[in-house]
């Protein structure tokens, strides 16, 4: 879950609850993705970019050649979709209390469910359902704007569950933070990953602010930042890293909740102004966005799998080389072998589709089946020797031989007595 940084605000930002969607950029691209157009701005041009870095590294395009995510539902709790043509249409959306459903201030729950599904997402045949739990960031209260609360995002997760029972979702994207833990937004989050579908957060930016930002200090393995709903039990945390392999300490919290990561600058999405836009910066929102459209590739491919088996699956084919042995366990020794910003590693989206694993219903991985390689197999066994070979077959044959001709002689025996 990514938290809001304060550089890219209009306004002030809350002092107890941001969303965290940006970070500092990473490359400059032509027609940059922005929270801040929203319907009513001028209509910009489109990106002309082709080239997907954080796609490619992913391998998503050769993974949407076996699944594209059709017939599967994915719940976007966030700031509302703007839908229309070249972009992601909402197949559904639950009404919150106190949220205006008919008005979009913000741009950023539209990029994000359009890195999930849109025309340049990664399951682009997923139903995608609008679940608004606030305005905009720095919301002004006194004009009617509801800003983002935790106490917001529980009553997002308890429509949810209502509707559940009704579509039946098959994963929950929840590209928001709180800093605090709260104990109703756990309760809410408990009851929802109970739930027979995979519930996907953002682990966490740097902010402006933070220590990390005013001395250099991007923490050590040890460090733990604290980011909820991403810290609570059964939560994919997801983070983000640079296309390039470089270090991502810069950009994101260390946490040692952090499941996964992915990568985000150069990213293809829509804005809230139906402008197709690329992904600027390195942020843990837009890599939950795209993490939770690899789990609905996975749900399509692998129907009958619990959500704890998909997600063995996402863990165990990531760049990283999957979850280390120690991670298995609870305690002290788990969390010191968990990488704060990548967790199991960077996700890889074929690699999930194809590897041959058997992970057990809870999550477990009980085997992995090893490809067949021509350059990895095991030589012939050796062919036995038969040292009795030749003079076997000279007796064969000869017996052969020498029952034919008494069975010849057998049958000229009455030509010859005349």
């Amino acid at each position: 879950m990514n938290q809001l940084r304060t550089a890219l605000a209009a306004g002030v930002v809350a002092a107890a609850v941001v969303p965290v969607w940006a970070a500092p950029a990473s490359a400059d691209h032509e027609a940059p993705c922005s929270i801040t157009e929203v319907p009513g701005s001028e209509r910009l041009a489109d990106t002309h970019e082709k080239d997907n870095p954080a796609y490619d590294r992913m391998h998503v395009e050769r993974a949407q050649e076996l699944a594209t995510g059709k017939g599967v539902k994915v719940a976007v709790i966030d700031s509302g979709i703007v839908g229309g043509q070249g972009a992601v249409i909402p197949y559904g959306g639950v009404a919150i209390p106190g949220v205006n459903p008919n008005t979009r201030l913000s741009g950023h729950g539209t990029i994000v469910a359009n890195l999930i599904a849109g025309p340049h997402g990664v399951a682009r045949d997923a139903q995608v359902f609008d679940v608004k739990v606030f305005d905009v960031e720095g919301a002004d209260t006194t004009q009617g704007e509801r800003p983002l609360t935790s106490a917001g995002m529980v009553a997002g997760i308890e429509e949810v569950i209502a509707a559940d029972k009704r579509e039946g979702f098959d994963v929950v994207n929840l590209s928001l933070a709180v800093p605090e833990s709260d104990p109703r937004l756990e309760a809410a989050v408990a009851r929802l990953v109970a739930l027979d579908l995979v519930v996907v957060a953002s682990s966490g930016n740097v902010e402006e602010g933070d220590a990390s930002s005013e001395d250099g200090f991007k923490g050590t393995p040890g460090n733990d930042a604290e980011v909820y709903p991403a810290d609570y039990p059964g939560v994919v945390a997801v983070s983000a890293t640079p296309a390039d392999g470089s270090d991502p300490s810069q950009y994101v919290k260390p946490n040692l909740d952090t499941d996964v990561a992915a990568p985000t600058a150069g990213a293809i999405s829509v804005n809230a102004t139906g402008q197709v836009c690329v992904v600027p910066q390195v942020a843990t929102s837009w890599a939950a966005a795209e993490v939770s459209g690899i789990l609905a590739l996975l749900r399509e491919r692998f129907p009958r799998e619990t959500p704890r088996q998909l997600v063995a699956r996402l863990q165990a084919t990531t760049e990283g080389g999957g979850v280390p042995p120690a991670s298995d366990d609870e305690g002290d020794d788990a969390a010191a072998m968990a990488d704060p910003w990548t967790g199991a590693g960077v996700v890889q989206a074929h690699d999930a589709l194809t590897r041959e694993l058997e992970p057990g219903r809870q999550g477990k991985v009980e085997t992995t089946l090893r490809e067949v390689r021509a350059d990895a197999q095991a030589p012939p066994a050796p062919e036995r020797v038969d040292l009795l070979g030749t003079p076997r077959a000279i007796l064969l044959w000869s017996g052969l031989v020498a029952g034919s001709l008494l069975a010849l002689a057998f049958m000229l025996r009455p030509l010859l007595r005349r």
